[in-house]
C-alpha cells in the first residue's frame, strides 16, 4: 500500500507526474503498466481542482500585500492575453465558443509531453488566459489522461523489447 501512496504522491508533483509515476512504479516498484497507469492517473487528476483554485488565491494574496508583483502579475497578464488573444479574435469576447477553443488549446497544452507542459503548468495557464473552470477542469482532466496513456505505451513498449 506504501508504494502505491508514494505513486500518486508523485503523479501529484510538478515536473514528474505521469512520467516520473508511471517510470517509478514499473522500473522501481515492479508494478503491472496497467496498475501504473492508473494510480498516476488518479494522482494528477486529483491535483487538478485545488490548482486551478489555488493560482486565483495565491496571486491575489500576493497582489494585496506587495507592491512589485502587483506590478508584475498586472503587466505578466496584460501582456500575455494582449499578445496571445489574436488567435482568438474571430470570436466576441461573450461568446461560448472561445471558452471552448481556449480550453481546447489547453488540452493539446497538457496532452502533449514536454517540459512545463503537465497539468501544473496547464493550470497557471489556465488561470492567466482566465479559462472558466469546468472548461479548464475538463481539458485538464483529458489532457492528463492523454499523457499517461502515452507514457504508459511508451514504457510498455520499452518494457516488451527488454
Amino acid at each position: 500500500m506504501k508504494q502505491e501512496i508514494i505513486t500518486i504522491l508523485i503523479a501529484m508533483t510538478p515536473t514528474l507526474e505521469a512520467h516520473g509515476a508511471i517510470t517509478t512504479a514499473v522500473g522501481i516498484f515492479k508494478f503491472s503498466v496497467l496498475k501504473a497507469f492508473i494510480l498516476s492517473s488518479a494522482g494528477t487528476i486529483v491535483i487538478i481542482a485545488p490548482l486551478l483554485l489555488f493560482w486565483e488565491k495565491l496571486v491575489l494574496f500576493f497582489m494585496h500585500r506587495i507592491y512589485f508583483l502587483n506590478r508584475f502579475f498586472t503587466w505578466l497578464f496584460s501582456y500575455t492575453r494582449r499578445r496571445h488573444s489574436k488567435h482568438f479574435e474571430k470570436y466576441d469576447e461573450q461568446d461560448r465558443r472561445i471558452d471552448i477553443w481556449k480550453a481546447v488549446a489547453l488540452y493539446i497544452f497538457v496532452a502533449v509531453p514536454g517540459p512545463f507542459t503537465g497539468v501544473w503548468g496547464g493550470t497557471v495557464a489556465a488561470y492567466v488566459f482566465g479559462i472558466p473552470f469546468k472548461y479548464s477542469f475538463l481539458a485538464l482532466v483529458l489532457g492528463a489522461f492523454s499523457v499517461a496513456v502515452i507514457d504508459a505505451l511508451i514504457i510498455g513498449g520499452f518494457l516488451s523489447l527488454l
